[in-house]
């Protein structure tokens, strides 16, 4: 049960990256006054905009959880059993990697999401983490701060 509590986090829990900046963009994007002439949001153009943060965010997202939050679990062992150890982990790992994957995508660009998008993508990632991989006992007495 442990093989596939494990599996199911290796694959679920780096998608909570891209969904964690899509929530936070939509959020700034409604909040963002519109100028006049601007096309209206649509349900529509954040399911595209959503599917282009996935196909974008998903590498470094599948990378990181492999490089950073898989070996960190093994390693920790026991210790990573409270959740705020995978989530601060993988927030610095975010705030650490995204900047740098960005201006790996495009040099000359400026990319703008929200301030810390890389540490909460982080942090989604290695909560999300925790969540599938942690037995249901750990979860059951986690106690949120």
């Amino acid at each position: 049960m442990r093989r596939r509590r494990l599996g199911l986090a290796l694959v679920v829990a780096p998608l909570a990256a891209p969904c964690a900046v899509w929530l936070g963009a939509l959020a700034r994007g409604l909040g963002t006054p519109r100028a006049p002439g601007d096309p209206p949001n649509s349900v529509l153009a954040a399911l595209v905009i959503l599917f282009a943060i996935c196909m974008f965010a998903a590498p470094l997202a599948y990378a990181a959880t492999f490089a950073v939050l898989w070996p960190a679990l093994r390693l920790l062992g026991a210790a990573a059993r409270p959740w705020w150890t995978l989530t601060l982990l993988g927030a610095v790992a975010g705030g650490a990697l995204m900047p740098v994957y960005l201006r790996m995508l495009d040099p000359r660009g400026s990319w703008d999401f929200f301030p810390g998008v890389g540490f909460v993508a982080g942090a989604a990632s290695g909560f999300a983490f925790w969540y599938f991989a942690a037995p249901a006992g750990d979860r059951a007495t986690a106690e949120p701060v």
